[in-house]
């Protein structure tokens, strides 16, 4: 297996796509609508965009064979903030579904936002394994490979948000060395979630 940015001439956009809709049902189906086949043509107008959250440039893919196995997006500290996102959202995917970005990001995240540090870190917004290599060391593959690249660019925190239960992503991120920094609740339409907040420290940012 190997790991390589992300490509639209190399790696498959729907399957890339259905990828990071698969991350979180309960955020993804709020964003980008119920309706996959609808989901998954959004998410691709973002993939090739850019600039965004979901963007190409954020997108590491896992490679066994010749296929997509699993993919991990990352934001860098300078990604777009919340203006800037929905704009390109909105350009890309539609006003509607950047305001349910909008919606769905202040609904499950609004504690993460009103306590963000003045110098935010990399965020891995998704990670993603197909059903059928879970157990075979992607993820952690992945993840690996993210903590080297912050690592290559003068380090800093990494930091995630697992929407609970979800038991085997906890112990995959404790494995890698993530610690739970925090846990809040959110209300989302119909349910109440569980958000907890996990960072990694890869060593000093400074000279």
């Amino acid at each position: 297996m190997i790991l390589e940015p992300f490509s639209p001439e190399k790696h498959p956009v729907r399957e890339v796509a259905g990828l990071i809709y698969d991350t979180e049902q309960v955020y993804f189906s709020l964003v980008f609508g119920r309706d996959r086949t609808v989901a998954l043509r959004r998410i691709e107008k973002l993939i090739l965009a850019g600039g965004n959250a979901f963007g190409h440039e954020n997108i590491t893919c896992a490679v066994r064979a010749g296929r997509v196995v699993g993919i991990l997006v990352m934001q860098t500290p300078h990604s777009p903030g919340l203006a800037e996102e929905f704009f390109v959202i909105a350009r890309a995917a539609g006003p509607v579904t950047a305001a349910r970005f909008l919606l769905a990001e202040w609904l499950i995240f609004a504690p993460n936002y009103l306590k963000r540090a003045p110098e935010p870190g990399y965020y891995i917004s998704s990670l993603s394994v197909v059903p059928a290599e879970r157990g075979r060391g992607v993820g952690a593959a992945l993840l690996e490979g993210a903590v080297r690249k912050v690592r290559s660019r003068g380090g800093g925190t990494i930091a995630l948000n697992v929407i609970a239960p979800n038991p085997a992503a906890v112990r995959l991120y404790e494995r890698a060395g993530f610690r739970t920094v925090s846990t809040h609740r959110a209300w989302v339409p119909h349910r109440t979630l569980s958000v907890l907040t996990m960072v990694y420290d890869t060593g000093k940012t400074g000279p």
